[in-house]
């Protein structure tokens, strides 16, 4: 899938935040999301999933407009996303938590929650074979029965990515996947993503670890004064002289 946006401008009050910044997702391709902390980053994820409003320009997946609509009908679009305060259900168990990430099930319904049917059984049945080979996937099939809220800090990264990977989506938004996490985890993490990239999904992340960035990275997109600049790699991004003024110094 192809994610476009298009001029797209956003304020708080007197505050410009984002300022005429287009961007194209090309299906298949990883792409980091750089800036300076308040550069606006996690405004513009926000306006890509619905969570807010610009108040200027359009937002477009395979020429389908998605600036009016809301944040679960974007998701049923094929776009998904991560928060970094990862709003996993910490009751339920790491297994449970991927069920339910499912898109469309029959089982949602009140009447097949009393009287489930052959046919919800069935789809039960075959989303908790799916929901386990996705817990292979991202390293946490150990811990498939413990409690969301029991599992550590880079488990819960794996899960909440395993979730993602869940929504069926085609576009993922992550938040700062590997933050706080240590050099195993992030490993994993990378691991993941570069499965996603093989299977042709789309990536557009928000990061700041330069080890990560630099063995995942198709693309920089770097936000600085609400502009938006492109770079083939992490090593152009470091030599140019903007991008030093504003963030690595």
């Amino acid at each position: 899938m192809n994610l476009k946006a298009k001029n797209i401008s956003k304020s708080f009050g007197e505050k410009k935040i984002l300022q005429e910044v287009s961007l194209e997702l090309e299906q298949g391709n990883i792409y980091v999301l750089m800036g300076a902390n308040g550069s606006g980053k996690t405004t513009l994820f926000n306006i890509l999933s619905g969570f807010l409003k610009a108040d200027k320009g359009s937002v477009n997946l395979n020429n389908t407009a998605l600036k009016k609509q809301q944040p679960y009908q974007i998701n049923q679009q094929g776009i998904t996303r991560t928060f970094q305060d990862m709003r996993l259900i910490n009751e339920l168990t790491v297994l449970e938590n991927v069920l339910l990430a499912f898109p469309n099930q029959k089982g949602e319904n009140w009447w097949n929650v009393l009287l489930p049917n052959k046919t919800v059984l069935k789809e039960q049945k075959a989303n908790t074979v799916t929901a386990n080979e996705i817990l292979s996937t991202c390293f946490i099939t150990d811990i498939a029965n413990a409690k969301a809220g029991e599992i550590s800090y880079g488990q819960q990264k794996l899960l909440n990515l395993a979730c993602c990977i869940a929504n069926d989506a085609s576009v993922f938004l992550l938040d700062e996947p590997v933050a706080g996490v240590n050099h195993v985890y992030r490993e994993k993490l990378v691991a993941i993503i570069k499965k996603l990239k093989a299977k042709n999904k789309t990536v557009l992340l928000i990061e700041h670890n330069t080890d990560f960035i630099e063995a995942v990275a198709d693309n920089i997109l770097f936000l600085n004064n609400g502009s938006l600049t492109t770079f083939a790699n992490y090593e152009a991004l470091k030599q140019n002289e903007s991008v030093q003024e504003a963030y690595l110094v």
